[in-house]
């Protein structure tokens, strides 16, 4: 029995009835598969076993759908969930033939329709009951899993250590290695590196504090020390306005952040419909709230605006960091 057969046998004893969610999405051109055997590696605390290099994956976060296109695998995955950003130019040719799943929260079910053979995302949400389903479901169906090592720990939890660059090269560099495409994967870390390399250079920004403002505007979501804005503002030279706070998206008051006083404020730029979603609602709301309206970031519109996509870690990283480091110059600082 194919691999292929097999899984849509699984789903049909898995489920009461098959086809009820919509539409089947549209098959990917099958990639040629590689020589590559079998990998095994160890991934948020569970051991992945990947058979063969995968021929239709699930990209269920926006950061892990770049990352298969930076390597080169858009007739690999056979669907990809909602993007929360534009791509990248380069990136879009490719991602406009990849089968899309839907636009809104999507279900287990409707994933398994893809008849993936891989499920990987960049958030915990993702694999968990409120999301698309724990990792352990996947597995009990034969698909392997892979989860950023950025989020093994729950975002409001406080995290063990903090993330770093190399942390997101090895995530490209395991995800290279279970498609068989390491070498693809060697190049990607190589140009973000260079590219790392040169970002701030010549920026002295010792003296300035970035605060992350990623979404919600009553309690703010304001990046912790230890996610992916603190590897850029670590990059930067900088200093992280909310360091002391060891979550990645803690929940923090105005007044606790009126107390911080940040030189400028990051805010992440959504393309949804949210309060506090887009950056120019971000900043009509920090000019009309009565306690943020007193920040010196605010007073002196010392905004820096970045796709939110780039404050999640994964390839965007090293393009926030050029983003922020040139505002940082428009701005004097």
């Amino acid at each position: 029995m194919t691999r292929r057969l097999l899984t849509a046998v699984l789903l049909c004893g898995f489920f009461a009835a098959c086809g009820d969610d919509g539409p089947a999405v549209s098959a990917a051109p099958t990639a040629t598969a590689t020589a590559a055997g079998p990998v095994t590696l160890r991934n948020c605390g569970l051991e992945v076993r990947v058979e063969a290099p995968p021929q239709r994956a699930v990209a269920l976060s926006q950061p892990a759908t770049e990352i298969l296109l930076a390597l080169g695998l858009e007739d690999r995955i056979a669907g990809a969930n909602a993007r929360k950003d534009e791509l990248l130019p380069a990136q879009q040719a490719g991602y406009a033939k990849v089968p899309k799943l839907p636009a809104e929260a999507v279900s287990f079910e409707r994933v398994l329709k893809a008849e993936p053979d891989f499920a990987y995302s960049t958030f915990r949400w993702s694999f968990s009951d409120e999301g698309v389903a724990p990792r352990e479901k996947f597995e009990q169906l034969g698909v392997p899993t892979y989860l950023s090592t950025s989020e093994c720990t729950a975002q409001q939890s406080a995290q063990p250590k903090a993330l770093t660059i190399d942390d997101v090269y090895a995530e490209i560099t395991d995800v290279a290695r279970i498609f068989g495409v390491e070498e693809r994967g060697a190049q990607v870390v190589a140009d973000l590196k260079q590219r790392m390399q040169t970002a701030a250079a010549g920026l002295k920004a010792e003296d300035v504090s970035l605060l992350w403002w990623y979404a919600n505007p009553k309690t703010p979501y304001i990046a912790g020390c230890c996610g992916a804005p603190g590897i850029m503002t670590k990059a930067l030279g900088a200093t992280n306005a909310n360091e002391a706070n060891r979550a990645l998206w803690p929940e923090i008051s105005w007044e606790a952040i009126l107390e911080m006083d940040p030189t400028v404020l990051v805010l992440a730029d959504m393309k949804r419909s949210d309060e506090g979603a887009a950056a120019e609602e971000k900043i009509r709301l920090l000019e009309s709230d009565p306690v943020a309206s007193r920040l010196t970031a605010v007073r002196e519109k010392r905004y820096i605006i970045v796709p939110a996509v780039e404050m999640d870690p994964g390839l965007r990283n090293v393009d926030g960091i050029e983003k922020v480091a040139a505002g940082l110059r428009e701005l004097g600082l």
